[in-house]
């Protein structure tokens, strides 16, 4: 089985600040992993180097054992089968909550109107906030925008 991703020795130095220090992690299909720790620990620079927007300084970044830091890899076919939220989220204030997660998958996936609002729909309901669909950024709490 394919983990969906795995981190064999990843490091970033920012200069001469090493921020992540040989990251030996794997995140199965299916598993919630919550990374926790205070500011400046290098959590967002960890979740930035799973999809090369960080670019490692050392070591290896697998997503559906695909080795995103392969020289050769399409990380932009890699980075549409991953999904990432920010803590800046930046949502677009003239659409709802549904027609914000709806977006990326007509874009990016090329999915039609239909399907991508059963898609996010069913996502919005996954993370408690199905009843929220029709209301706009403005009218969501930070979490709920999260």
């Amino acid at each position: 089985m394919t983990h969906a991703i795995e981190l064999r020795g990843l490091h970033k130095y920012f200069g001469r600040n090493e921020v992540l220090k040989g990251i030996d992690m794997t995140v199965e299909p299916g598993q919630v992993v919550c990374v926790i720790g205070p500011s400046g620990s290098g959590k967002s620079t960890l979740l930035r180097c799973v999809n090369l927007l960080e670019e490692p300084t050392k070591g290896k970044v697998f997503v559906q054992g695909v080795e995103v830091t392969d020289p050769d890899v399409d990380i932009d076919a890699v980075r549409r089968r991953i999904g990432m939220v920010f803590q800046q989220f930046n949502l677009f204030p003239h659409m709802t909550a549904l027609q914000n997660v709806m977006i990326a998958q007509q874009r990016v996936l090329k999915r039609g109107r239909r399907e991508a609002e059963v898609v996010a729909r069913e996502n919005l309901e996954k993370v408690g906030v199905g009843a929220k669909c029709d209301s706009y950024p403005t009218q969501l709490s930070g979490g709920q925008q999260q």
